[in-house]
């Protein structure tokens, strides 16, 4: 008896075997519970008809199952996926090397043990010839542009990877029809020992025979195999009722039968909450995955308690639709981010488009215009590339509605920047002239008119234009080091120059004590001579720190005014005086502007005293002879008028004389710096 309840345990942790691609003879069942007294039969139906529930769950599961393996093939034959993952060991292998990889593992290993391998393969291929495209279009690039484009050009090494996968796939193909064989061949062994355990229940031999032989049936049932899925259910169904029919027929006792019952219970109740965890994993295509295997365990598992059979089933029929349910939502929470991304790639398209059609209609003749142009281009660019996947059925049109319109604008720009590549020549030209002029200039030494002329030639500079690419950094490093040149040594001449500076502060402040300090003679000419020969030191002694210049010339100019008070001059030579000390200011600080400023002014105020000349003479006509007073006044005015020209004449010939000087003081310094 001991030996019967262990070949019992072992019988029925091995023995309901629930497999999915078990099938039964509802026929023959049927028969059999008609021929069963009524009680009995009405306990019969009632498992097959729980039976029957069960595996419309399993055929719901076992469909999914298929769309899964369907959804996972369309993501990996995607373009898009090329780039999702990459095999490091295939890194640094050349196109050449990976196609022999892949001929050798498709011709001369086993195709289904390489499966990964052989598309880690064909993903690396793709990959290996995006970084040559890639490559291939930054050289483009660094010539052409950073807005040229490139399609991606033909390798003849990809005919040969075709012909592999496409022998790839024939293997495949035969190795499923190979596989479908097999399964009908399944199919037959396990009706065959479906048939044999039927009349196990009739056997007459002992009871430990009796179980070693259902025993070695399970096993061999375990061994066999998947059938064709559209038996699986039915199959497995009678399996599982033979099964239970046994026990009945057998009489086995209550005591064992509740201990297998128990512990299958267990079992199931243990697959039970392992399913429900499933519901706090993440991942919910791995959870689904999981769910598969736990089914396939399930089946294995034999019968529990009929008060719990409902129940246990009921509990993992509902993780079940939970996490079908959740996997579900998964894929259309992913058919619905594609959706949102085609429309925002159409957005995108349209955008393009409208740039087109505002090209047409506006016809931008700037390269600011088109740069400005080319920026929002890019943009929607790199928009495009932050998009995620799009429905595949409208992956290759939205695509080429994008790019073809991206191409179309670069192809009008290129049309364009074609027609002013003459232009660009010309700003060349221009600024090589302007570096050839900056380039004589940068060793003169007359700071003050040698840095007008540059600050000119940077204005210039600014308003040509751009020049063709290749020359822009060249001929801009060109101009610049001219400029630094002159620049530089400016400022280490006037880091030296402030000792000079104090040394005419102080000459001229010993000049201004001797000027006060003068005593005038009797000899009234000497006094006159002594006074030009003050001046002339001034002039001579050269530039002051600025802020102690307007104070030096001040009391200077006090200091004179107060010799020619003594020497009783009258006011014009004590007013050209001064304007000629103030001259002689300007001269040493070579300010020709300022002087040429100076003889406009002069001019200017010759014409309007000539001009009231003209009209008080031609006034003077209209009065009668009784009207000396006024005649006498036009008369007074006339006079005043004309010793004012004459004196502004004496300062006009002191500006000329200042003027020719500082020309050719300057022009001596240009043949020293030549």
């Amino acid at each position: 008896m001991s030996k019967e309840i262990k070949n019992l345990g072992e019988l029925n942790e091995n023995g309901l075997n629930l497999d999915e691609n078990q099938a039964s003879n509802t026929s023959e069942v049927s028969e059999i519970i008609n021929e069963m007294p009524e009680e009995q039969k009405n306990s019969e139906v009632a498992k097959v008809e729980s039976i029957e529930n069960r595996y419309e769950i399993f055929e719901e599961i076992a469909s999914e199952e298929i769309e899964e393996e369907e959804v996972s093939e369309d993501i990996l034959d995607s373009d898009e996926n090329l780039d999702s993952k990459g095999n490091i060991e295939y890194k640094d292998l050349t196109k050449e090397e990976i196609l022999e990889k892949l001929r050798y593992y498709i011709h001369e290993t086993n195709i289904q043990e390489n499966k990964k391998q052989i598309e880690d393969l064909k993903i690396q291929y793709y990959k290996v010839r995006k970084v040559e495209y890639q490559k291939q279009l930054e050289e483009l690039r660094a010539t052409a542009g950073e807005d040229a484009s490139l399609e991606m050009p033909k390798d003849s090494t990809e005919e040969y990877l075709k012909e592999l996968m496409n022998d790839y796939k024939k293997k495949k193909a035969e190795y499923n029809r190979q596989q479908e064989e097999i399964k009908l061949e399944n199919l037959r062994k396990k009706e065959e020992i479906i048939e044999k355990i039927k009349t196990l229940a009739n056997s007459e031999e002992s009871m430990n025979k009796t179980f070693a032989e259902l025993k070695r049936l399970q096993k061999e049932w375990k061994e066999i195999g998947p059938v064709p899925a559209n038996k699986a259910t039915e199959v497995y169904k009678n399996y599982e009722l033979q099964i239970e029919r046994f026990y009945d027929f057998v009489k086995i006792s209550n005591e064992l039968r509740d201990l297998d019952l128990k512990k299958n219970l267990e079992q199931k109740i243990e697959l039970c909450e392992k399913a429900e965890e499933l519901l706090l994993q993440p991942d919910i295509v791995e959870s689904y995955k999981k769910l598969q295997e736990y089914h396939d365990l399930w089946k294995e598992l034999g019968p529990v308690p009929a008060d719990k059979r409902e129940e246990i089933w009921e509990r993992f029929t509902l993780a079940s639709k939970k996490i079908r349910q959740a996997y579900q939502e998964h894929f259309e929470k992913i058919k619905e981010e594609k959706e949102a991304n085609y429309k925002q790639k159409l957005a995108l398209c349209e955008k393009v488009e409208e740039i087109l059609e505002k090209i047409s209609e506006q016809n931008p003749q700037t390269s600011k215009e088109w740069a400005e142009l080319s920026e929002k281009i890019v943009e929607l660019q790199k928009i495009w590339r932050t998009i995620g996947r799009v429905p595949q059925n409208v992956n290759t049109e939205v695509y080429e509605r994008f790019r073809s319109a991206c191409n179309k604008f670069f192809e009008v720009k290129k049309e364009f920047f074609a027609e002013i590549n003459n232009e660009l020549n010309e700003n060349l030209q221009k600024k090589l002239d302007i570096c050839v002029n900056a380039e004589l200039l940068k060793d003169r030494t007359d700071w003050k008119r040698t840095t007008e002329k540059f600050l000119e030639l940077q204005k210039q500079w600014k308003e040509i234009g751009p020049v063709p690419k290749k020359h822009s950094e060249q001929i801009w490093k060109r101009f610049r080091a001219a400029c630094d040149h002159f620049f530089n040594a400016k400022a280490e001449y006037y880091k030296n120059i402030d000792q000079e500076l104090q040394n005419n502060l102080a000459k001229k402040e010993a000049l201004i004590q001797e000027v006060k300090n003068f005593v005038l003679s009797e000899n009234h000419a000497e006094n006159v001579a002594k006074i030009k020969e003050f001046q002339n030191r001034w002039s001579e002694i050269g530039v002051v720190p600025t802020q102690d210049k307007d104070r030096l010339y001040n009391e200077f100019k006090t200091a004179i005014n107060n010799i020619f008070e003594q020497l009783n001059l009258n006011r014009d030579s004590l007013e050209i005086s001064n304007f000629k000390s103030r001259i002689d200011l300007l001269k040493e600080t070579n300010q020709i502007q300022a002087i040429e400023k100076e003889r406009q002014k002069i001019q200017k105020r010759i014409q309007e005293l000539n001009s009231d000349i003209i009209q008080i003479e031609t006034n003077l006509g209209f009065f009668s002879s009784g009207s000396e007073q006024i005649l006498k006044e036009f008369n007074r005015k006339i006079e005043k008028a004309k010793e004012e020209i004459k004196l502004l004449k004496e300062k006009k010939k002191i500006l000329d004389l200042a003027e020719r000087e500082l020309k050719t003081n300057n022009e001596n310094n240009n043949e020293k710096t030549d």
